[in-house]
């Protein structure tokens, strides 16, 4: 077992720490309901907080998704993450008058306890990621990193100092799933001129290039030749960094992100 900034490690398993929270959230709600004698009705009552929480969410952000479609598309694929549990907190009390009327009271106490389990994950993230007085930026600002634009052969070279900041910086691997999922995505918004910096982990350039030729993507794609992927601590893909000025980690998400997600990454970068 091992603690990093974007999740708990368990061997080959990478749990982010808000999946970690909404996990143990359910599981401590759920456990307790059952004591409490409630538990089937506890369920729906889970699955209604869960459903208005992902549905607000898909709502609050409904003007990045080009059409309806694809907000309920994005309200489906949950592997991004996303909830709105001012939504769904009280959709969720709501259920529980409805089901369980008077006895509605017995889920007071899973409800509060679970919430005050999910939130230990996040402290500890908080912990993790919070710089430390003393800690610098990762000395990367010599070092050079090879890239490759659309259609070009031989990779050129620039220096990370040159890089523009503040950016983002997506990590990724030909052969990660949601890696390839979350691509055209990313390439539409650096098409857009958005300084996203598409960082393949380790993998050389033909494997990237046969990679853009099949899927018909025309981006920049830079090769992880200067160790950011270990300077910046990543410990899964994809990974998304916002880099302040001052290259400093502004924000980091693990897993694909949707466009909600990373129009909300984006719009720090002003």
């Amino acid at each position: 077992m091992r603690l990093t900034p974007d999740a708990l490690l368990l061997g080959p398993l990478a749990l982010s720490w808000p999946n970690l929270a909404l996990l143990l959230g359910i599981l401590a709600f759920t456990w307790l309901a059952a004591r409490q004698g409630v538990e089937g009705k506890a369920w729906w009552v889970l699955l209604v907080a869960l459903l208005a929480a992902r549905v607000g969410y898909a709502v609050e952000h409904l003007s990045t998704w080009p059409n309806a479609f694809a907000a309920l598309l994005g309200i489906l694929d949950i592997r991004s993450g996303g909830w709105n549990w001012w939504v769904g907190v009280p959709a969720g009390a709501l259920a529980a008058l409805f089901l369980l009327k008077q006895e509605a009271m017995r889920l007071l106490v899973p409800g509060a306890a679970s919430l005050a389990v999910a939130l230990l994950p996040l402290g500890v993230q908080y912990g993790l990621t919070r710089p430390a007085p003393s800690t610098s930026k990762p000395a990367l600002g010599s070092q050079v990193l090879q890239y490759l634009e659309a259609g070009q052969s031989r990779p050129s070279e620039v220096r990370f100092a040159d890089l523009p900041k503040p950016m983002l910086v997506n990590l990724w691997a030909t052969w990660c799933p949601p890696c390839r999922a979350e691509m055209p995505l990313l390439v539409e918004y650096q098409q857009k001129g958005y300084p996203i910096v598409l960082l393949n982990a380790g993998e050389d350039a033909g494997a990237i290039q046969d990679f853009l030729q099949q899927t018909g993507l025309e981006a920049r794609v830079f090769l992880d030749s200067a160790g950011l992927q270990r300077a910046f601590q990543v410990s899964g893909l994809p990974t998304t960094l916002l880099i302040g000025a001052d290259g400093q980690v502004m924000a980091r998400h693990l897993g694909p992100v949707n466009r909600a997600q990373l129009e909300q990454l984006l719009r720090q970068l002003d």
